[in-house]
């Protein structure tokens, strides 16, 4: 199907993005504890920043529409869902958490850098971890579910997030399928 094949090329674009900046982030937060000298706080913040931005701007968007029309189509579905739904708040929490320290750190508490990076790479690992989740075993459950007209919605929805100042209006909403 073009449309699932336009769809997942996208999220995996959007992947290679999130994990180059997840890259940047663990290197400009390095290994172990930070010296007075160590990484600058506020280029730190700043990739921290994009990525949290990108993601929640562009990328959960995108999911959302497809997520949307997979919902509620199989209880293995639904459960993986709220599985990565509960996964992707705790990301976000260990986050804000890391934030909170480099905050710390900058305001002069010298131990909170080292916490800040073992925050940041727990972050990592773990959002890494779900990327991958979605390129196979979300990518499995969509191949398996979504038919053609479902898959042109999403991609219509998606294509919305990627010209965003086109008319979305025409859209409506998914084809409704017999269950």
């Amino acid at each position: 199907m073009l449309a699932a094949e336009c769809a997942w090329t996208i999220l995996q674009a959007d992947h290679a993005k999130m994990r180059r900046l997840l890259d940047a982030i663990a290197r400009e937060a390095g290994d172990g504890p930070w010296r007075v000298a160590g990484p600058a706080p506020a280029r730190l913040k700043e990739f921290i920043d994009t990525l949290r931005t990108f993601d929640h701007v562009s990328h959960r968007p995108k999911g959302t529409a497809l997520l949307g029309v997979l919902r509620g189509r199989s209880p293995d579905a639904d459960r993986l869902l709220d599985e990565m739904e509960l996964e992707r708040e705790g990301d976000d929490a260990l986050l804000d958490q890391a934030l909170a320290r480099l905050d710390a750190f900058t305001r002069g508490e010298t131990e909170a850098g080292a916490e800040c990076a073992a925050l940041l790479a727990q972050h990592r690992n773990r959002v890494l971890l779900h990327l991958d989740q979605e390129d196979t075993l979300l990518r499995a459950q969509t191949e398996q579910l979504l038919d053609h007209e479902e898959w042109a919605h999403v991609v219509s929805v998606i294509s919305t997030s990627l010209y965003p100042t086109a008319n979305a209006n025409h859209l409506g909403t998914a084809p409704e399928k017999p269950r």
